[in-house]
């Protein structure tokens, strides 16, 4: 069976095909003639429709949306910033002529068709352009390589070398760190387009490595400092003091542990080398080896209180010191007897460290803190007692009438200080710890005068001796 298409209803079809291709090419000249040298419709710029705008107008409006945009930028890395006032510094530019070009050219020189297409498509469909910019990752790496050199600090990994049951080596472990200049242009190429004041680099932390014995004893951070300053200190007594503080440099503490000031200073002697120097003994005040070493002691004492150490055994000076100010702070030494003695309370060893600055004195508690928290509270010192008139000694080693000072004046006083400790688990406790200082008076040697009979005697002496003659 043969079947007949109708010719009517394609000759139909045909008209129609006909009249919109007429009614299309009608627009595609209306369309390209109106919008010859104008933007085409829904064509917008931060917000704002261009369409039907001339290059004129376009012009205008961009150069005031860059008028508006910060031309500067912070970068902000842990807790320090830099201003950046001129963004070519780091390779950035805004982009005027090429933002104005592609505002007037979106929809076409892409084909006879496909600009047809885009234009018919311009009618419905929204297009959002940005300012067009420059960006060199090279000028900004470059940039950022540079600012690296301030910023990187390579790790370092912690040592601890013992030696006959003492650290003769002793390196805490540090983190390093390091600008991460890949992800930090990332961030800053994103920050600059949408024109934010501020950007964060990325800066990373590179771990140190601990050695074998500072993770088995626990010897992970400084937790307690203690001070003191001997300005004024004759040569001796300055040389005493470093000699001693060393005796002590890398001593461990065992975890319960009583520590004894004396026990690990051993000897003092010109063997052990010590030279002699002004001690308090007894009523006078004389020269021995080790004179200074209560500097070290004194220093010891601020450390424990600090570190919130028990103390088991501490005795002040007879009388007030300059050295071991403020009064009621101090702890005198002697052997065998006084003695300053602490305790490691901690879970972990102890490493002594000791330094000399300037006219200062540190001594440094190393192990791995248990968040006790300690508060030393400053003295009160009161009582206030005037030595009296000073104390002459004859002495025939000085001419008559001479007269040498040996013992320098000290008003007497008492004095207390509290410690307060807040263990991990809220435990608190307070301590009061008291201090006597007796009045010291000055004493003098004098020149011992010669009786007149003596000198008579001496006289005759010397008649018979000439009569002899």
């Amino acid at each position: 069976m043969k079947i007949t298409i109708p010719k009517k209803p394609i000759i139909a079809l045909g008209y129609v095909f006909l009249f919109f291709i007429i009614i299309a090419f009608s627009f595609g000249i209306y369309f390209r003639s109106f919008y010859k040298d104008r933007v085409l419709p829904n064509v917008y710029f931060y917000g704002e429709n261009m369409g039907s705008m001339s290059v004129n107008e376009v012009e205008k409006i961009v150069l005031s949306r860059e008028g508006k945009l910060k031309n500067s930028i912070m970068l902000k890395y842990e807790e320090k910033q830099i201003k950046i006032d001129n963004l070519d510094e780091i390779g950035f530019s805004w982009d005027r002529e090429n933002t104005i070009n592609y505002i007037m050219e979106t929809g076409r020189n892409r084909g006879v068709f496909n600009n047809f297409y885009n234009q018919i498509l311009s009618l419905f469909y929204r297009v959002d352009i940005s300012l067009a910019y420059n960006f060199s990752e090279d000028k900004a790496e470059q940039y950022l390589e540079e600012l690296a050199t301030t910023i990187n600090v390579e790790p370092v990994d912690g040592k601890l070398e013992i030696k006959n049951n003492k650290v003769v080596a002793f390196n805490l472990s540090n983190s390093g760190k390091k600008l991460m200049i890949g992800k930090s242009i990332i961030n800053l190429k994103k920050s600059l387009i949408e024109n934010e004041s501020e950007t964060e680099l990325i800066v990373e932390e590179i771990k140190a490595k601990n050695s074998t014995d500072i993770e088995r004893l626990g010897i992970k951070e400084l937790f307690a400092t203690g001070e003191s300053n001997f300005y004024g200190s004759p040569p001796n007594r300055v040389h005493n003091i470093k000699q001693g503080s060393t005796i002590f440099d890398g001593v461990l503490i065992a975890p319960g542990e009583i520590f004894s000031f004396n026990k690990t200073l051993g000897e003092v002697s010109a063997a052990t080398g010590f030279l002699p120097e002004l001690v308090i003994k007894e009523d006078k005040t004389i020269p021995e080896y080790g004179g200074g070493l209560c500097q070290v002691s004194t220093t010891f004492f601020r450390t424990a209180l600090n570190a919130g150490f028990p103390i088991i055994e501490r005795t002040p000076h007879a009388y007030r010191v300059m050295y071991y100010e403020p009064a009621g702070m101090d702890a005198t030494v002697y052997d065998p007897y006084p003695d300053l003695k602490f305790q490691n309370d901690s879970a972990h060893y102890i490493l002594l460290q000791t330094r000399v600055e300037g006219n200062n004195l540190y001594v440094d508690f190393y192990g791995t803190s248990d968040s006790r928290k300690v508060e030393v509270y400053p003295p009160i010192i009161y009582n206030f007692v005037q030595p009296g008139e000073p104390i002459e000694i004859e002495t025939e080693e000085l001419e008559p009438g001479e007269k040498r000072q040996i013992d320098t004046a000290h008003v007497g006083a008492d004095a207390y200080f509290t410690r307060k400790i807040i263990y991990a688990d809220g435990e608190t406790k307070e301590e009061r710890f008291d201090s006597h200082y007796i009045p010291w008076r000055a004493k003098f040697e004098v020149g011992k005068e010669i009786a007149e009979e003596e000198e008579e005697e001496e006289g005759d002496s010397e008649e018979e001796s000439i009569d002899s003659e």
